[in-house]
């Protein structure tokens, strides 16, 4: 059996094609722009960071250390509970310079009165001062219950007082009288006759 010719037989040997080759194109610089940028992104968004991780830790409270107790440590002891304010002692009452008690006495009538009708009170004096002073019956008042004042009577009782001068610690005491029946209430005293005046209710 015969064979077909192959295509292109008894056809002159035509010259062979070459595609022609495109010229090279030149790369653009688009993509190192984008890498530029995406990389100085990159280096900012780790700037803050690290300085953001910075400032938290600044900001947090220095932590205390904690302190533990060894098991041979000794507990401290309680501290003594404070003793109660002590109650401020009241002041003693100040002495006076001059002294004086009064008590109803009876009376005793001498030769120069005629009558019973007068009222007796004894008194003592006491002199607190480091000076002298001087009590006399005539230096003394009586108050009666009226709140009138009656004058002692020169000529007293048998057992009135003398006219005496007391020192330091020394007292004197007698009875002074007035002249009436009344209610003595209160007695007064004058020191030295026109001096300071100290009083004392008749008991």
């Amino acid at each position: 059996m015969t064979q077909p010719p192959p295509p292109g037989y008894g056809y002159p040997p035509q010259p062979p094609q070459w595609a022609p080759v495109p010229p090279p194109q030149k790369q653009s610089n688009g993509w190192k722009i984008a890498t530029f940028v995406l990389g100085g992104l990159f280096f900012v968004s780790c700037t803050a960071n690290v300085v953001n991780s910075s400032d938290n830790r600044d900001e947090k409270p220095d932590a205390k250390p904690k302190v533990t107790q060894s098991a041979d440590a000794k507990p401290q002891a309680a501290a003594p509970a404070s003793k109660p304010a002590e109650k401020p002692r009241p002041k003693a009452t100040e002495q006076p310079p001059v002294t004086v008690t009064a008590a109803r006495a009876p009376f005793k009538k001498t030769v120069l009165h005629k009558s019973d009708d007068y009222t007796s009170i004894k008194v003592t004096v006491t002199n607190n001062t480091d000076e002298r002073i001087s009590v006399n019956p005539l230096y003394f008042e009586v108050k009666d219950a009226d709140g009138v004042k009656h004058n002692t009577e020169i000529f007293g009782g048998e057992t009135d007082l003398h006219a005496v001068d007391l020192y330091q610690g020394e007292k004197a005491s007698g009875t002074i009288t007035v002249k009436g029946t009344i209610t003595a209430v209160k007695v007064y005293y004058r020191k030295d006759g026109f001096g300071t005046s100290y009083s004392a209710p008749v008991k």
